[in-house]
């Protein structure tokens, strides 16, 4: 089956714009009852876990009738979907869906990565060669200002408004994912950006944005990042920030060219979603039963195949708070049948299986259609995937160029192929 959790957007109502579309009354009030019905007709759970949806119609139908302007509307109809207390349902306004998942919708890059740290927005990675490079910023830095906006800032904004799950985890992805949408943005345009560097002392650059690798994919941009090495130790390395079926292949094949492999580590940190259809059946050893499917047509046991070739030695799947939809999927999916073992931080639990229509303005509707369950039933949504080694990132490791998550998933495989 076709697996269809397209990319999450959380974090809605952070940076919303007003943007031409709806202007006229009327409007706002026909496209509401097109966001109603269409949740009403396809919500996962008739009951809508126990919420009166008429009544919510009732009660926001006089609400669209007096909004001013397009943020208003927005605002208003997230109010809405967020009743029902599930991710995957929002209303993204046109041409701003890169604030809300920059790491893999944003066409530009400086090429630095960011997580918090202690309550600090911390550089974790830098792309060799890329413009922050250049500028001197290196892992570990802390940022403490983007365009003379504070970190402090940005985050109090991003914690205005709380997005179903309301949990500590869901919190920590929205507020990392509303500082990089400042850090991301368009290609050839520039960031200033303020640090800490190793000896404490802050530090201004001027940085540029560069080009991101991807496609145009309806109304959005969707960007790539594709990476797989061979480790000094024999271990393979994969990194990819979304899962599109085509890129099962592009896997497939790099696994092979990597020769004879003791283990593999999969990173998922940062990878927002998209589509899981293959990609488990490239780790498997035999046919299993990955997790069960339940809609308003009832339960569907959902069961994979393996690929000709698959990978069967130690695999380590790597995952934070920066994990969502698609990826919590297959990192529960393998772990649950003692496949993988999972290394990190626990996942925010951003995992429904949605669908989504286009208003003629480029507007996305997101609605989830399904919900998701391990093999021993347990729901996903809200709860995420927990790390079978639990390791957090750590400044004074990265200042020293040691990703201590990493490392953690290098000596789980060099400990089972001692066994």
């Amino acid at each position: 089956m076709r697996l269809r959790i397209i990319v999450l957007f959380i974090a809605m109502g952070l940076l919303v714009q007003a943007t031409p579309g709806w202007s006229e009354p009327k409007e706002y009030l026909r496209t509401f009852e097109i966001v109603w019905n269409k949740v009403n007709d396809s919500h996962f759970d008739p009951t809508f876990g126990g919420l009166n949806w008429m009544e919510v119609h009732d009660r926001y139908e006089p609400r669209i009738a007096t909004v001013r302007n397009d943020k208003e509307f927005y605002e208003l109809i997230n109010d809405m979907l967020w009743e029902l207390e599930v991710s995957h349902a929002n209303l993204v306004p046109p041409g701003s869906f890169a604030l809300y998942e920059p790491l893999v919708l944003a066409e530009g890059s400086a090429g630095i990565d960011i997580r918090l740290i202690d309550g600090a927005a911390v550089i974790t990675s830098i792309r060799p060669e890329s413009p922050a490079h250049k500028a001197g910023l290196r892992p570990g830095y802390v940022i403490h200002a983007l365009d003379g906006i504070l970190v402090e800032q940005i985050a109090q904004e991003a914690e205005s408004r709380i997005s179903p799950p309301s949990n500590s985890r869901s919190r920590n992805a929205r507020v990392t994912k509303a500082i990089l949408s400042r850090v991301f943005g368009a290609p050839g345009t520039k960031i200033a950006i303020v640090y800490s560097d190793k000896g404490g002392e802050k530090r201004e650059r001027q940085v540029l944005r560069t080009k991101r690798s991807g496609a145009a994919v309806g109304p959005i941009f969707l960007a790539v990042e594709f990476e797989a090495r061979r480790l000094e130790n024999g271990i393979g390395y994969i990194r990819l920030n979304t899962f599109q079926p085509q890129l099962t292949a592009q896997l497939h094949s790099a696994i092979k060219s990597m020769g004879s492999l003791r283990g593999i580590i999969f990173d998922l940190r940062g990878n927002s979603g998209g589509e899981i259809e293959g990609m488990p059946d490239l780790f498997l050893r035999e046919r299993a039963f990955l997790y069960l499917r339940k809609s308003r047509n009832g339960e569907t046991s959902v069961f994979f195949d393996p690929a000709d070739d698959a990978f069967d030695g130690p695999l380590a799947l790597l995952i934070d708070t920066t994990s969502g939809s698609a990826s919590e999927l297959f990192a529960a999916c393998l772990q649950s049948i003692d496949r993988a073992v999972v290394v990190g931080e626990r996942s925010p639990g951003l995992v429904m299986e949605s669908d989504a229509m286009i208003f003629p303005n480029g507007a996305i509707l997101m609605y989830p259609v399904a919900q998701l369950c391990t093999p021993d039933g347990t729901v996903l949504e809200g709860h995420g995937v927990v790390p079978d080694i639990e390791v957090g990132l750590d400044r004074e490791m990265l200042l020293k160029g040691i990703d201590s998550q990493l490392e953690s998933a290098i000596r789980f495989i060099e400990e089972e192929n001692q066994m």
